[in-house]
């Protein structure tokens, strides 16, 4: 429900398998955790797949509305970033090319600017590799601008720090 409806906080799933020890071993877990989804988000969810056309169709309209804006911002500074926008959804994983690394952009971004990005070392998993020089962005929210632009003011003073 996170990215195609916009409803991340929700934590609805199903899992399907022929594996009847994996079956069996998850369950025991999820019984260990939680018994059942929580009621708030069962509804909402259920809801949201009544109206899924209208949903999907106004987050898909907000991407690409924002994709240009996202695109001219990475063009921008293209001297910092490898950016390609996302093949599908909302969510994508420019490289950044500063020598400082991508834990430090993040870092001083949030602690200066009040830009939240997660680098790649959030995404870490022993089932692959993960480029150690990403970080995450998403296009999927209605007015990035001043975000971006935070972002932008962040990028130009640390410029005129650096010469």
């Amino acid at each position: 429900m996170s990215k195609a409806y916009g409803l991340p906080g929700l934590r609805i799933g199903w899992l399907a398998t022929r594996d009847r020890a994996l079956l069996d071993r998850l369950e025991r877990r999820k019984h260990y955790t939680s018994i059942c989804s929580a009621g708030p988000s069962e509804l909402i969810a259920t809801h949201a797949l009544r109206k899924r056309h209208a949903i999907t169709a106004r987050n898909r309209a907000i991407v690409d509305a924002n994709l240009p804006v996202f695109g001219a911002f990475f063009a921008e500074h293209a001297d910092a970033f490898d950016w390609a926008p996302p093949q599908a959804g909302c969510v994508c994983f420019p490289r950044y090319l500063g020598a400082d690394g991508v834990e430090a952009l993040c870092h001083d971004l949030v602690e200066q600017a009040g830009v939240v990005l997660l680098p790649s070392s959030i995404y870490a998993s022993p089932l692959g590799d993960v480029p150690a020089d990403r970080f995450r962005i998403g296009v999927g929210r209605a007015d990035p601008e001043p975000a971006l632009a935070a972002f932008g003011d962040f990028l130009a003073a640390r410029a005129v720090a650096a010469r």
